[in-house]
């Protein structure tokens, strides 16, 4: 091929592939304009304490926290600084905010659920990057008692047809043949998790006589008022993941560390899967996903998009540059699920939805068509980072990967529409 069709070609090329992207401005032409961070808490003790179900499961004993169980733990409390130095020095590197000083009145809204562990995580990450300016966290219920903001239950009326719905869709979410399927596609996770704890001779096995826990049916369970769950083996095994998962984090010796016997990636992987197909069978199914995100939805939309800020609480975030949110992983799963954003993986990580990790909403505007764009990104440290209380900056960064929400077609650096973000936003929230 002579070289002016090879350069006609690759200039044909350019074309088409520029003409299939959503227009995308230079950077010198964006400027970012709001951010809103909808942060999971960072490392708690494990909420239960070890109860009877992980007790029973095992004849090892679990180690002793210092903490109280489903407190933040003081490594939690320098993980969330390390976060919130990150956060200040990629704010000001997109002048949003100064890289030194105190913010202005009504710059950072903050609001966290009435949980202490959230309420603690945010003044951590408010500590990290806002060093001795004393910040305030709203927080609008007693404390320890769920804001329905944060609160990812079942608000709908749980009727048969409702009840029949949602199983459907669980089943067609966990892949095929539903639950059942999942749990035998687990089995090999099963076996992993059955050795780790000496199931064969705990006492769930020798006086319940529940010896495999992949022969055991897991079910959905949901309940007007109450979160979302899946019962049977499927829930001891979050159980479980959950709570080696804590444990790595912490940076209890490796000993103590699921008892010294989960040690490479692969293994990690297998143990977290528990957890993370417990996320997705519940939340990607539509009634239950868009049902129990609705109430951190609604607020979310009131600070992205002025015409829905209702409440003052959504008022001041909206007009506020940095907005943090402070909840849980079950926050997430929902509206990520509510919202249809494609599926992702988080490179470094084990969980889908990780501690101290965080879905970032930011509004830049394009200051050539005098529009605004939306970009998503889940920002995260991986497990590593967080096993070895890593600190972060430019230089260090925490991850990011971009997300995609359905309806809203990205270019090639992630932007979408904010118009169109706002009209999916609305559509999330419609019955």
């Amino acid at each position: 091929m002579k070289r002016t069709s090879r350069l006609a070609l690759l200039t044909t090329l350019a074309c088409v592939i520029s003409a299939s992207l959503p227009a995308v401005a230079a950077d010198n032409n964006l400027s970012l304009e709001q951010v809103l961070i909808f942060s999971r808490h960072s490392i708690r003790a494990p909420l239960s304490n070890y109860n009877n179900a992980l007790g029973n499961a095992t004849t090892h004993t679990w180690p002793t926290w210092s903490t109280e169980g489903g407190l933040l733990t003081p490594k939690g409390g320098q993980v969330e600084e390390h976060v919130g130095q990150y956060y200040r020095q990629w704010l000001a590197k997109n002048n949003l905010l100064p890289a030194k000083g105190c913010p202005q009145p009504g710059e950072v809204f903050t609001y966290a659920n009435s949980l202490p562990r959230t309420i603690d995580t945010a003044k951590h990450f408010l500590i990290g990057a806002f060093p001795g300016c004393s910040l305030p966290v709203v927080n609008r219920v007693e404390v320890g008692k769920m804001d329905p903001v944060f609160n990812p239950i079942i608000t709908a009326d749980v009727t048969d047809q409702f009840k029949q719905a949602a199983i459907d869709a669980t089943n067609k979410s966990a892949g095929q043949a539903g639950l059942d399927g999942l749990n035998q596609r687990l089995t090999p996770n099963y076996a992993l998790v059955e050795k780790v704890m000496d199931f064969k001779n705990s006492k769930t096995c020798k006086q319940d006589k529940v010896c495999s826990l992949a022969a055991q049916p897991s079910n959905l369970v949901i309940n007007q008022g109450k979160e979302p769950g899946i019962s049977g083996p499927l829930s001891l095994g979050t159980g479980i993941s959950d709570a080696f998962m804590l444990q790595y984090y912490e940076g209890l010796p490796e000993k103590d560390v699921a008892w010294g016997q989960i040690k490479t990636p692969e293994q990690w992987r297998q143990v977290e899967e528990f957890k993370n197909a417990d996320q997705k069978a519940i939340f990607s199914s539509e009634q239950i996903g868009k049902n129990a995100a609705a109430p951190t939805l609604t607020f979310m939309s009131g600070v992205l998009d002025k015409s829905q800020a209702k409440t003052a609480d959504q008022q001041a975030a909206q007009q506020a540059r940095v907005t943090l949110l402070v909840g849980h992983d079950s926050n997430i799963a929902a509206f990520v699920s509510a919202l249809k954003i494609k599926d992702f993986t988080l490179p470094g990580q084990y969980e889908r939805t990780p501690i101290a990790g965080a879905v970032v909403f930011q509004r830049w505007h394009d200051k050539k068509t005098d529009k605004d764009l939306i970009k998503i990104e889940y920002v995260y440290p991986t497990a590593i980072q967080i096993r070895n209380n890593s600190t972060y900056s430019l230089k260090n960064p925490l991850h990011r990967v971009v997300l995609q929400a359905e309806g809203c077609p990205i270019d090639n650096k992630g932007f979408c529409s904010a118009d169109v973000f706002n009209q999916v936003l609305k559509d999330s929230l419609k019955n």
